[in-house]
């Protein structure tokens, strides 16, 4: 085992909103333990760059900010036991045996992961003593925001849908 080339250094929570989606009378103890997550509609939000040293003196090429949103509104799709809309920001480090051509896409997509892992962990704590129970979100993938030149937003965008 060896470290991997990316590290998460710090994950900083700016939002979040977990509230259970039927009301108190219509809830049944538990409901959330083995919920499905198929046809329910995320709304996802994923955005990364460069981020400035501590000390902001020059230019790093190795640390990158990673905002993630997550949200699920129950408007579109399958109704989830929780609404939730959690808005996380990560900072991640590249080893230098990375291409400095490839950090970006790896800063967003692997960072994208390393953060949802806390917001996939802070939902479970939120709605582990809720009363239809502990929630998982499911496991993602993030490859679908790798900057692409010949892709316009609109196509990634579809994409993901």
């Amino acid at each position: 085992m060896r470290p991997s080339v990316i590290q998460l250094k710090e994950v900083l929570f700016h939002k979040a909103l977990v509230e259970a989606a039927k009301p108190l009378e219509d809830t049944s103890p538990g409901e959330a333990k083995d919920f499905d997550f198929d046809e329910v509609s995320f709304r996802v939000r994923v955005e990364s760059g460069p981020a400035r040293p501590k000390d902001g003196a020059g230019d790093n090429d190795r640390t990158f900010g990673v905002v993630l949103g997550v949200a699920i509104d129950n408007v579109d799709g399958k109704a989830a036991p929780y609404k939730i809309d959690v808005l996380a920001v990560g900072l991640v480090e590249i080893a230098d045996s990375v291409e400095k051509d490839k950090r970006a896409d790896l800063a967003t997509v692997s960072g994208a992961n390393l953060v949802y892992g806390a917001i996939r962990e802070l939902v479970m704590t939120l709605t582990s003593r809720a009363i239809p129970g502990p929630l998982m979100l499911p496991t993602m993938d993030f490859r679908d925001y790798v900057r692409q030149p010949s892709r316009t937003a609109s196509d990634a965008a579809a994409t993901r849908k």
